[in-house]
């Protein structure tokens, strides 16, 4: 009769980093690791994880393996989480993860997480932010597009960042200028009341292992403005 697996101590901890990051390689992972571990018995030990089933990798170039959680491994973290990662959303949430973890080295914001297809209040953001501007704490959703959407869509999301309270903003960022230009297009349609709660970014070289927000291009409230315009404590964010 076998005996279930239950990760803990480092097994936990790398479960709850996988939980928290939803994709992760390997050289992150132990960068991250609570735990002191070597390299490669970090490797053993995801080795195990994934000989029980609660992770999967994937090979990314040549070396470049990354790791997500099984449904079975779901069970075992208190992360957002639907179901597993399937194949069609790899790069969107390797790109995700690359947002979210470039935009917390920013000084404003405190900390943030990935979402995993739960809603919140009715919104499926891809991660959220939580920062600071003039003793004020506040919550960025995080919209990741690399694909433009139906204009009905977008417009009901922009609607549903200026009606809920969970967020203060709506962040979507993208790497293509023509999705930005139609995004822009869709919140001039609105009132003013709803383009208040939406910020637009554009970095053309966002990737997976690329983001660059000292260098994107933001659109706030019919402006072009700087990134540290927008949260920054040098100037108010309306």
């Amino acid at each position: 009769m076998s005996v279930q697996f239950i990760p803990q101590g480092v097994y936990e901890d790398i479960i709850n980093i996988v939980g928290q990051w939803k994709i992760v390689d390997i050289k992150g992972l132990e960068e991250m690791c609570s735990y002191e571990v070597s390299y490669f018995n970090l490797l053993k030990k995801v080795r195990t994880l994934e000989s029980h089933g609660l992770i999967k990798g994937v090979l990314l170039g040549q070396k470049n393996k990354h790791i997500y959680l099984t449904n079975k491994g779901l069970q075992y973290t208190g992360n957002h989480y639907g179901h597993e990662i399937c194949n069609e959303n790899l790069t969107h949430d390797l790109v995700t993860a690359r947002v979210l973890k470039e935009l917390l080295k920013f000084d404003g914001f405190n900390e943030g997480r990935m979402f995993h297809q739960v809603p919140i209040e009715k919104i499926y953001p891809d991660a959220e932010i939580t920062g600071s501007k003039s003793g004020e704490d506040y919550r960025l959703a995080i919209e990741v597009e690399l694909t433009q959407k139906s204009e009905r869509r977008v417009k009901e999301k922009y609607r549903r960042y200026s009606r809920e309270s969970v967020f203060n903003y709506g962040v979507f960022i993208t790497n293509k200028e023509r999705l930005l230009r139609a995004y822009k297009r869709f919140l001039e349609a609105l009132n003013p009341e709803i383009q208040e709660a939406i910020v637009l970014i554009l970095d053309d070289k966002l990737s997976a292992t690329k983001f660059s927000y000292q260098k994107a291009h933001c659109y706030y409230m019919g402006n072009n403005v700087r990134f540290i315009d927008l949260f920054g404590e040098s100037e108010e964010l309306n």
